[in-house]
């Protein structure tokens, strides 16, 4: 193709394609290609080093699955890894390879992409004009399958070549496709299936020299498992790398702040796994956490809970009364006065005595004769 296909032509050539079909069948004797290869011809070379679009999360060349569930900020997230590749900036605090983008949505329209985009702008201190690098396709409520399941093989479909075709032309980097639910007809459980959909969006990045960001909801099964997975395990076996973004929570799975999000990596198969970090959603985007608001905070709420847990079994061992209610006896109290408290306040012994309760670790019991009962606390063996 002499230039880009346009992205309001997007849906016209899978149309096109569509009937170009009907028209002539391709003649095929049925062979497959191999790519053979004779590793004595790399005598005296040496490998290509490895490339990335974000390193330790994304790989050049292949396939990465982005997990978040609905409502998360995944959209968002995608769209701010498009704009900070255009203009060489940071996203979620890592630095990715600048270059070209292509969005694919099925999700967000055209308008509502823009929007999102507008709002990022002040935070990279750019305007519309800087992001030439980016191509953006809207699909919302049309036929967006990629890959569509016949006779048990899942074959690419007339949106698939027309992709294909667009590439071409724009030569993209980094192609993001939201969502996986609108783009796959196969059954999610079905192992040979997935393999055979993510094959084909291989196929993609090896011709066009490209990575594949796909993003997918996890299941509930996923969600309360902590994997953030769905489906056939084909889809965490297919790709070379897998992502989880997630809201944090505390541990009464309540969120500690509702803007909060925790970006991780689950799988890489390219090198170790990236780590886990927070991001907070702030003035239209997603920024790297630092300081004390997310898992730092869950990891002093931990810290709390088992120092609380500590002191109110040996006051129990002791004989002493450690209880909730205000006064002499409130546990909170007591145990900030003990000289092995690990730097823990009053304030955070209540929180914790609140979630321990709640939890069902710690429980209260009466003691003393009945015209004069007294409440203690007691931990719950598991």
């Amino acid at each position: 193709m002499d230039k880009p296909l346009g992205p309001e032509n997007f849906r016209a050539r899978a149309h096109a394609i569509v009937a170009e079909k009907k028209k002539t069948k391709a003649a095929s004797n049925g062979a497959a290609h191999i790519r053979m290869f004779n590793p004595a011809d790399w005598e005296g070379k040496t490998a290509p080093p490895r490339k990335w679009i974000v390193t330790s999360y994304i790989p050049d060349g292949t396939v990465t699955l982005l997990y978040a569930d609905g409502g998360t900020g995944k959209s968002y997230l995608k769209l701010q890894l498009a704009v900070a590749r255009a203009v060489a900036r940071e996203w979620i605090g890592l630095l990715p390879d600048p270059g070209r983008t292509l969005v694919l949505s099925t999700e967000d329209d055209l308008n509502e992409m823009w929007r999102r985009i507008e709002g990022m702008l002040p935070f990279f201190g750019v305007r519309m004009a800087d992001l030439g690098d980016i191509r953006l396709v809207d699909l919302a409520g049309e036929n967006s399958v990629l890959g569509l399941l016949s006779k048990g093989v899942i074959e690419p479909t007339p949106m698939y070549q027309a992709l294909d075709e667009f590439m071409s032309g724009f030569e993209p980097g980094l192609v993001c496709l939201d969502v996986l639910a609108d783009l796959f007809s196969g059954e999610e459980n079905n192992r040979p299936q997935v393999t055979q959909f993510v094959g084909l969006l291989k196929r993609l990045c090896r011709k066009h020299h490209c990575a594949i960001l796909l993003l997918a909801q996890p299941s509930v099964a996923g969600m309360n498992s902590g994997t953030g997975t769905s489906g056939s395990t084909g889809w965490n076996n297919s790709g070379r790398s897998r992502l989880y973004f997630q809201r944090v929570k505390t541990s009464e799975g309540g969120e500690p702040n509702k803007n909060l999000r925790t970006f991780e990596g689950k799988k890489a198969n390219y090198s170790e796994i990236g780590g886990k970090f927070d991001v907070e959603w702030k003035d239209g985007l997603f920024r790297r956490v630092i300081g004390p608001l997310g898992l730092d905070k869950l990891a002093a709420e931990a810290k709390a809970d088992d120092v609380f847990l500590t002191l109110l079994k040996r006051f129990n061992a002791q004989g002493r009364i450690a209880g909730v209610k205000h006064g002499t006896s409130y546990a909170p109290a007591l145990f900030e006065s003990q000289p092995d408290r690990q730097g823990i306040t009053k304030a955070q012994f209540s929180a914790a005595m609140e979630r321990l309760l709640k939890d069902n670790k710690i429980r209260i019991d009466e003691t003393g004769p009945k015209s004069r009962r007294s409440q203690t606390l007691v931990p719950i063996d598991d």
